[in-house]
């Protein structure tokens, strides 16, 4: 069993240096949110590890909450980004460009 639980903490190890690869060099906000949401699943995982190598349910509750706040986190974050993209959309409805059609470009 400890050899499953060492093999399992090193993929977790892994996974969490990929991750924090991808979360430092994103090419966009996007990707560095769902690299943070990926560490934290990483970390409830590992946290659910160390639960089962010493036979305890006291890291329930931690699970838990880290849960909890990884989705409110998500959500508010997510929210919170698709508001300031909204924002150039209702600037530019404002003060629509008219728009000529085909034939009044060849007479002008």
């Amino acid at each position: 069993m400890t050899i499953v639980l060492g093999i399992s903490l090193a993929m977790l190890g892994a996974a969490a240096a990929l991750v924090l690869v991808r979360l430092f060099t994103g090419p966009s906000n996007l990707d560095r949110i769902v690299a943070a949401e990926i560490l934290l699943v990483i970390v409830i995982a590992g946290v659910a590890l160390e639960s089962a190598r010493q036979h305890t349910t006291t890291y329930l509750p931690l699970l838990m909450i880290l849960g909890l706040v990884g989705f409110v986190g998500g959500v508010a974050v997510t929210r919170f980004l698709s508001r300031d993209s909204d924002e150039p959309d209702a600037v530019v409805a404002e003060h629509p460009e008219p728009r000529r059609h085909p034939e009044a470009w060849e007479q002008s």
